[in-house]
């Protein structure tokens, strides 16, 4: 047996340990190997577990943090729902006010909501936001809805029936008022008020408007005819403007009661209601306006009325910044222009229509045009008011006829006196004049027109005592007519006294023949110092009696003819005649009554009889 090298033997025991050390190494990185493998398994393995561990975690945070605000606004929903139960009712059944306040609740709900919440992100409970929304939205329409409702418990009606009747326009009572004003509070600070409000305005408009229809048919014309002269009073725009003002006044009463806690407000919504009110008006203006262009000889008088009837609804407007107020005030204007015409016009009138008299009528009473002037007359001085305001704006000079020869009555301190009343009566009592001249005027001409007419002295001339008495009728039918009518108050003392005068003046006409026949009377005394009488004075005696006597009984015949209807003027003219002729008589009779043998041969009437006769002849 060899031997053996002990290094060789270590060399190789060495070599076989680290065969072994090698297979030892590789079965460990095997495990290694394996073990990593399977640590990558697990760690794969565990990863969904983490994440879904990390899920259930976030979850359980959101559910306690959603438990945490439920609970935190499950007073609030509970508060909701009771308020929600009232607004689910009618305002009606609920009453207004416990609507208005569940409204305010639901609101204030809403509003702390979104201070729970720490912002007005209300993401997580955004049905419920939502739904409270929809509850104050569905609860102001209600509000609304039943603003109207009260607003149209007054509907459209016939204004014209209420004012025959003299029974007020319809008004809310307390209570609606009330409840008017509750809604209209609550919407004063809201995004609606301004829609709340153009609501009000819009009914009340349409009650007025559809009212108002009833008479503005009525105003289309102001007479039934062309030819037809107006009556006062019967055009339909004074209805409708009494109506509308009767409106005008509701609506500053209503407004001043629904929004007493806005002052500064009430002016705008006073204007905004009244605005197409006054736009319709202006439309009804114009056209009148237009009317009495077309026909001034029989609508003109209106044009004063219409002038009264606009100056009161610009008085109703005063104060109100109206833009049509404007508008209307220049009508005004032009309607006024119209009636300065009419003072002119109306002695235009007077002249034409007394040249148109082509006689005197058989009784010397009163032809047709006095009564056509005195009429017109008359009916002018109906429209006092207007008349009123519109003389102020012309001068006498303006109605005064060009180039006329009229005498005027007149006195200077009237003419001094500038007022409206004044210049008023001074027209009145100018026309007046001025129809007596032209009749005066033509008198002179029919019954002497081969003589000078004779109107500014104070000469005789012929025929003066028929037309003396003819002037002295007309003029009773006029003072007649003054004293039934507006004319009286109109002329007042002054103007009456310009009658008066004219009276006097033709009382002279009248008795001028009897006082030429006193003046018979009125030669030397024929009587001596010792009383007697010699023959050729006697026969003078004799004549002026014979020529009294015949004067006198001419006179008597002819005054015979005359008939008065006037009780006042028949008594006047008979103590006129009376104490003009017989004192003188008396006074020549008594003196020379004694002078004949035979005194009735020369001496027809005693005073006595004389004074009977004179009390007949006057009928």
């Amino acid at each position: 047996m060899a031997s053996i090298d002990v290094n060789e033997a270590d060399v190789i025991v060495l070599s076989e340990g680290l065969k072994k050390l090698d297979l030892l190494f590789n079965d460990i990185n095997q495990s290694l190997s394996k073990v990593s493998s399977t640590t990558s398994t697990a760690s794969q393995l565990f990863q969904p577990i983490l994440k879904k561990n990390q899920q259930l975690n976030v979850l359980q945070y959101n559910i306690e943090s959603s438990l945490n605000s439920v609970a935190s606004v499950k007073d609030l929903a509970n508060d909701a729902s009771k308020h929600e139960i009232i607004l689910e009712q009618s305002i009606s059944k609920a009453g207004l006010k416990q609507y208005i306040n569940a409204i305010h609740k639901i609101d204030d709900i809403l509003e702390d909501l979104n201070e729970r919440t720490n912002s007005n992100d209300t993401s997580e409970f955004a049905g419920m936001v939502t739904h409270l929304r929809e509850l104050i939205f569905d609860g102001e329409r209600n509000l609304q809805v039943y603003f109207n409702k009260l607003l149209n418990s007054i509907q459209p009606f016939d204004p014209q029936i209420n004012i025959n009747k003299k029974i007020p326009f319809p008004y809310y009572d307390d209570e609606y008022l009330a409840q008017m004003s509750l809604i209209l509070d609550y919407f004063e600070n809201s995004t609606l008020n301004e829609q709340t409000v153009d609501l009000f305005i819009k009914q009340r408009v349409r009650l007025i408007s559809q009212s108002l229809a009833f008479l503005e048919p009525f105003t289309k014309q102001i007479t039934s005819g062309p030819n037809v002269p107006y009556q006062k009073g019967s055009s339909g725009v004074n209805s409708y403007t009494e109506a509308m003002l009767g409106f005008i006044a509701n609506e500053n009463s209503l407004i001043h009661d629904l929004y007493s806690k806005e002052a500064a407000r009430q002016p705008v919504i006073f204007a905004k209601l009244c605005s197409p009110i006054i736009q319709t008006y202006l439309k009804i203006v114009k056209h009148n306006k237009q009317l009495l262009n077309d026909n001034r000889e029989n609508t003109g008088l209106f044009s004063f009325e219409l002038s009264d009837k606009v100056n009161d609804v610009l008085r109703s407007l005063r104060g109100n910044k109206i833009p049509e107020a404007d508008i209307l005030n220049a009508e005004l204007m032009e309607i006024q222009r119209i009636s300065h015409s009419l003072f002119q016009e109306l002695f235009v009138y007077i002249n034409t229509k007394t040249r148109t008299m082509s006689q005197l009528p058989s009784d010397n009473g009163v032809p047709e045009p006095t009564v056509d002037i005195m009429s017109k007359i008359r009916k002018f001085s109906e429209y006092k008011s207007g008349c009123l305001t519109t003389i102020q704006a012309i001068s006498r000079s303006q109605w005064l006829p060009k180039d006329t020869k009229a005498t005027w009555t007149v006195t200077k301190n009237q003419l001094e006196d500038y007022s409206g009343p004044s210049l008023l009566s001074i027209f009145f009592g100018d026309a007046i004049d001025y129809l007596l001249f032209g009749l005066e005027h033509r008198a002179q001409e029919t019954l002497n027109p081969q003589h000078e007419i004779h109107l500014l002295s104070n000469k005789r001339f012929p025929n003066i005592q028929k037309i003396g008495f003819f002037l002295l009728n007309n003029l009773s039918l006029i003072h007649q007519i003054v004293q039934r009518s507006e004319i009286n108050s109109i002329l007042g003392t002054s103007g009456l006294q310009r009658l008066e005068n004219l009276r006097k003046k033709y009382i002279n006409y009248y008795v001028s023949d009897w006082r030429d026949l006193t003046s018979i009377l009125l030669d030397q005394i024929f009587v001596d110092s010792s009383g007697k009488v010699s023959s050729k004075e006697k026969d003078q005696i004799k004549e002026k009696f014979k020529k009294f006597h015949d004067g006198f009984e001419d006179l008597v015949s002819r005054s015979k003819t005359y008939r008065i209807s006037d009780p006042g003027l028949k008594k006047l003219l008979r103590q006129e005649i009376l104490s003009l002729v017989l004192p003188m008589y008396e006074r020549f009779y008594n003196r020379y009554k004694d002078t004949f043998k035979h005194p009735g041969k020369h001496i027809k009437y005693t005073p006595s009889e004389l004074m009977n006769v004179l009390n007949s002849i006057v009928k």
